[in-house]
């Protein structure tokens, strides 16, 4: 039964590339305003749970699926399911920073201008309130108009949460979004990530354990395709029930 406490819930989900089985019959859901990680080693299907979320997936010919994705209680999957819609509801900022080859401003104003806001006004409002929230602002607001590439590795991170910021939607994705980054702009992309929750649901990929115990409130631990463990943060990298998670908690695995 659908719980519309959790904007996104996972039912018997497996998946395929071609004839390679990437997961399997994984089950989980995701409450609202809240840091979920998921975790495990290289090659488990961490980015592959994230990527059915928003059906990213779908871009791979090979792809098929089984099972359910329910957003707000509807099937994405399900015929007539607009992706279109689910992706302004969802969010994704990808482990490199990749923003549009345009100013700081038109990398903002990008998404709200596609989903049809012309008013100029408005759009200042948005690029000053994403970039704020992206904690930017006071880093950018006098180069708006200058080529966002330029900026450095940490803040383009930030442009880029930002650009997903900026059409509102209730769920950000992140897949690695400190991996490419400095120890200093990795702290600060985590400190806003831990801020942002406030506001939003985030569903966070990481290898790293350290990072999933300082900023998630729940995890999802993952291997060959399995979902091992799910539960609160804490619990799971105190006391894990099952041998695979505790050996890729003390590096045996990963």
């Amino acid at each position: 039964m659908s719980n519309f406490e959790h904007h996104i819930e996972v039912h018997n989900l497996s998946t395929w590339f071609g004839k390679k089985h990437i997961l399997k019959d994984i089950t989980c859901y995701f409450k609202d305003n809240t840091i979920t990680a998921i975790m495990g080693p290289s090659g488990c299907g961490k980015s592959t749970l994230l990527r059915s979320l928003n059906r990213l997936n779908d871009l791979v010919p090979s792809f098929r699926h089984t099972g359910i994705v329910l957003f707000r209680g509807e099937d994405i999957y399900g015929p007539g399911f607009s992706v279109y819609d689910l992706r302004t509801h969802i969010g994704m900022v990808f482990q490199k920073p990749n923003p549009f080859p345009m100013s700081v401003r038109d990398n903002i104003t990008y998404g709200p201008k596609l989903h049809g806001t012309k008013d100029e006004d408005e759009l200042e409002k948005i690029v000053e309130t994403s970039l704020k929230k992206a904690a930017l602002w006071d880093e950018v607001k006098d180069d708006l108009d200058h080529p966002a590439p330029n900026l450095s590795g940490g803040q383009q991170q930030r442009l880029c949460i930002a650009r997903a910021l900026s059409v509102d939607p209730p769920v950000l994705l992140m897949d690695e979004p400190v991996s490419a980054l400095d120890p200093i702009s990795a702290t600060k992309i985590e400190e806003l990530i831990v801020e942002l929750k406030n506001d939003y649901t985030i569903i966070l990929v990481t290898h790293n354990v350290q990072q999933a115990f300082r900023v998630s409130d729940q995890s999802a631990f993952l291997y060959l395709g399995e979902l091992v463990e799910f539960d609160e943060t804490k619990r799971i990298l105190e006391a894990p029930t099952d041998s695979r998670t505790e050996a890729f908690i003390t590096g045996r695995i990963g």
